[in-house]
């Protein structure tokens, strides 16, 4: 992770099998100046890509195409050191590792997203007291 959280451009992953939402998504993080390294639309497409990406953040939808899961997705992940925000018309009320921060239900709008992403990579960087959109869904810190 960025040493400086106060810098806003972030390098992301979109784990997402629609392509309009992943496009949505793409663009609404692009116009908030982050760098997308990456649109996957399964889970061996996304380890792929972070294997050979730096990653700041991955945004994760829970259920993908061809029974692929978004939350193996995030644990694989997370594991690995990336921290992982879900984007998912199917939230999960809980995380089972501390690098997976929260959930932004979809529909959602744009700025919200935008603003979720900061809001996630600052909490994955230890920061305490982060304003999080109404739309984002923190899971319990241990």
């Amino acid at each position: 992770m960025q040493a400086d959280t106060d810098t806003r451009s972030l390098r992301l992953l979109v784990v997402e099998d629609e392509a309009i939402i992943a496009m949505l998504v793409e663009d609404a993080l692009t116009m908030a100046g982050h760098l997308v390294v990456g649109v996957a639309e399964s889970a061996s497409e996304a380890l792929a890509i972070a294997a050979r990406e730096t990653i700041d953040l991955a945004l994760c939808d829970v259920r993908l195409a061809e029974n692929d899961s978004g939350l193996t997705v995030a644990r694989e992940l997370s594991a690995r050191g990336v921290p992982c925000l879900y984007v998912s018309g199917n939230c999960p009320t809980a995380a089972d590792h501390p690098l997976i921060i929260g959930c932004v239900g979809k529909p959602f709008a744009t700025a919200a997203l935008s603003r979720a992403v900061e809001a996630a990579y600052r909490i994955a960087a230890g920061e305490r007291d982060v304003e999080v959109p109404k739309s984002m869904h923190v899971f319990a810190r241990e």
